[in-house]
Order: structure tokens, then sequence, then C-alpha cells
């Protein structure tokens, strides 16, 4: 049964969603919006904070980092130029890692007369063997057949030499001019072929995120160093999309809230990880801010009873209410969480929305929402 706060829904189930399709991922990274070098700099710096912990050898973690970088680099590479400013959707770079496999995908606009172009040389080096691609490569490189372009397909080259693995691409059609290019590499860290992530599921996290004005969307374990990152991201994203100093910092602070509340009070899995989804989006000039996470399903009814009383309080109450859990705590809450509930409730526009949905008999799913 689903229990949820009608005063304002907005996109809680757009996160509800998104928590579904990557549940089964150890962790997940998605943006999309405008690229520069920060946003690889700060996604390669979560995942080897990740990476840091897993069980890959050094050389399959130095093989992510490299395919990270090359399938950053075809958004540059091939991405549409001359794009409007006012595009409201921009290129999409995802990379998960589930049973022990890493998935990269790279998306980007691409001019439809350039297609056939870039088609001919995935479908050259897809049909290669190992000796075929080791001698184009030589080549290529002792020709100096090198431009903007990468070559003779030097990046699709590396890219298969690293994870022999066909690459996954498709086209998108958008109008007479414009195709969107999903591009897709997998990089096996076992001989586990049960499960693989089809490259139309990232064209569908796309589409959801676009409808919802996301831009960042996180899953995994909210450890400090994951913490750390990806306010950082989100931090430089909203100083880019809102020059008002004032706005940043009450953007940037409700964000630390609501992570720190994945980070403390997710159900603890069997490796001790909190495990959530965070994600921000911005629409006009409203940011929304939602996080995902688990919690006991024995305490949905005192933490659906706060989250109401605070809703049902103004601007001056929520002040007194604040002062009162300083001096006092609370009964039924910890301090910490009590007023970290009640500043995302002092920010919000129209208060705090929620849902809760039941996993099972021992946990509900919480998705909390703050408009800004």
């Amino acid at each position: 049964m689903t229990k949820q706060n009608i005063t304002n829904i907005m996109d809680n189930n757009t996160n509800q969603i998104l928590f579904n399709e990557l549940k089964d991922d150890d962790l997940s990274f998605i943006y999309l919006g405008r690229f520069d070098n920060s946003v690889l700099g700060m996604a390669t710096e979560l995942w080897k904070g990740y990476m840091a912990k897993s069980s890959d050898s050094e050389g399959q973690k130095n093989k992510v980092s490299f395919l990270m970088i090359e399938s950053f680099q075809n958004i540059l590479r091939y991405g549409l130029s001359g794009r409007p400013e006012d595009e409201t959707s921009g290129e999409i770079f995802v990379v998960r890692r589930r049973n022990r496999s890493y998935y990269i995908t790279s998306g980007n606009y691409v001019d439809n007369a350039k297609i056939s172009n870039i088609k001919e040389k995935l479908e050259r080096v897809n049909s290669m063997n190992a000796d075929e691609l080791k001698q184009i490569f030589v080549e290529t490189l002792t020709n100096k057949q090198l431009s903007k372009e990468g070559g003779a397909g030097l990046g699709f080259v590396e890219m298969i030499r690293k994870t022999k693995e066909k690459l996954d691409f498709k086209f998108v059609p958008i109008d007479d001019k414009r195709s969107f290019f999903f591009f897709q590499l997998r990089l096996k860290c076992s001989t586990d072929d049960s499960e693989t992530i089809s490259i139309d599921r990232t064209e569908f996290i796309k589409n959801l995120m676009e409808q919802n004005h996301k831009f960042i969307a996180v899953k995994g374990d909210f450890d400090r160093n994951a913490v750390n990152q990806i306010l950082m991201m989100a931090e430089n994203n909203i100083a880019v999309l809102d020059p008002e100093l004032k706005t940043q910092r009450k953007v940037y602070h409700i964000m630390v809230e609501m992570i720190q509340n994945i980070s403390k009070h997710a159900v603890s899995t069997n490796n001790d990880e909190h495990e959530g989804l965070f994600s921000i989006g911005k629409s006009g000039t409203q940011y929304t801010l939602t996080a995902s996470n688990s919690i006991p399903t024995n305490e949905v009814d005192t933490l659906q009873a706060y989250i109401d009383k605070l809703n049902a309080k103004d601007p001056s109450e929520l002040d007194d209410y604040y002062r009162h859990i300083l001096r006092n705590g609370h009964d039924n809450l910890d301090v910490t969480s009590g007023l970290g509930l009640i500043d995302i409730a002092r920010e919000s526009r129209t208060g705090i929305s929620y849902v809760f949905d039941n996993q099972d008999s021992n946990n509900a799913l919480l998705t909390m929402e703050c408009c800004i």
C-alpha cells in the first residue's frame, strides 16, 4: 500500500521509477545537460572512490577510468556544433555497475549528415578480430591519421581492445537535420553473462529525466566520499544555472540535508552500506531536489506524522519549532533528523512532499521532495 502527502507530489514518481530501474546496480551515475571537463572530472572522482572499495583488479579499475574518458570524448568529437543556447536537452553521460560489469554510455546530438561516417567506423571496428584491431591501431598512429574525430576510429578501436566486446550504438531521429547518438560500452569483470543492460534503458532514462527536468541522478552507497563528490558536482552546476548567490546557498543547504538524511537513515545493507537515490532538477526558476531510500516499515507512521506536522506549520511556527527542538530534542525522532527535516520544510516552497511504498514486510521506500 502506498502512503503519500497529496499537497505536492510533483515528480516524486520519477525518482521511484528511477529507483526501480537502477535498484540492482551497485552504483549509478547519470548526468544530463551541457558538458565540460569538470563533469568528467567529478564523475571520475566519484567512481574512483567507489572502485577503491571494490574487489576488481587494478587493471580493471584503470580500464574503467580510461573508458569513461574515451566515452566522454565521443560527446566532444561527434557532438552537434552550433546548437542553440535555449536547447532544453543536452548530452547524457551514464555509468552503471551491475553484476561485476560496468556499463558506460554517452549520448549526444549529431548532424544527420555525419551519421553514415560514424556508423561506417563503428561497423568496421565491430567486424574486426583482435589482430586486425591491433594492426589498424598501429597503422593509424604510424600514418598520423588523427583528426578531431579520432582519425580512422582510433578511439573506437581502443574501446574494443579494452573491453573485448562489440560496441553498442543507436541513432534516434530528432528532425531532418539532427539525431541523438547513443553509444554504450560494457566492461566485464567476471564471466557472468546472466544479464546485459540494453542501450534502450539509457534512452528510457534520458526521456524520463528530460521530461521531469532532472540533470543529475546518483544511486548507490552514500558514504562520505560519494556525498562530497555529489555535492561538489551539483554545486558547480547550480552556480552555472543560477547566478543568484542567495538561491545557490539555499539549494546547496537543502541538498546537504537531503543527502545526509540518506547516509544517516537509509536501511543498512549486509555490507553496512546506506543506499539511496538522489536527483536534482530545474524548471524555470524552480529547483526540485528528490531523495529516495529504504526505511524500516515500523518507522513509517511516526515519520509520516512528523512530516505532516511540519507541513501544517507556517514559516514563523517552523522557526519557533526549530528553536524548541534545539533546546529540548524530540520524543520520537533523534535531534539531528528532526532539525534536518525542519530545515527542508522551512526552505521548500510547498512543504515536504513524500511517498512511502512498501518494498517487503520489513522495509518501505521513502521518496521525499523539496521545491525551492
